[in-house]
């Protein structure tokens, strides 16, 4: 952290048994631009959902922008009903939901 920035904010979230989260919200410090779907390096953070409708609703009433409505999943992750669309956040992080209830292969 620079000097001259501070944490406002933590959240943990813990998804048992698997990942856990770490969210930080910071104030007072320089930020760069964030990543793109081409960069290298974590670039994007899908998130399953059953509902995807729902979801990207909640996503946009938190401040999000939805860069496109759901598409169809193609390859491993193609079936009936599969689809994701992405999104950025406020703070400009690219956002993708995804669902499989067909599940994939």
């Amino acid at each position: 952290m620079p000097p001259s920035g501070r944490i406002v904010r933590i959240r943990l979230l813990q998804f048992p048994p698997g990942p856990g989260v770490e969210l930080f919200q910071t104030e007072h410090a320089s930020h760069e631009p964030p990543e793109r779907i081409a960069d290298y390096g974590l670039q994007h953070l899908a998130l399953y959902t059953d509902d995807i409708q729902a979801a990207a609703k909640r996503l946009e009433m938190a401040g999000g922008t939805l860069l496109s409505g759901p598409h169809p999943l193609a390859g491993i992750d193609s079936g009936q009903g599969n689809c994701g669309l992405y999104a950025r956040t406020p703070w400009g992080m690219l956002i993708e939901l995804i669902a499989y209830p067909a599940g994939i292969q």
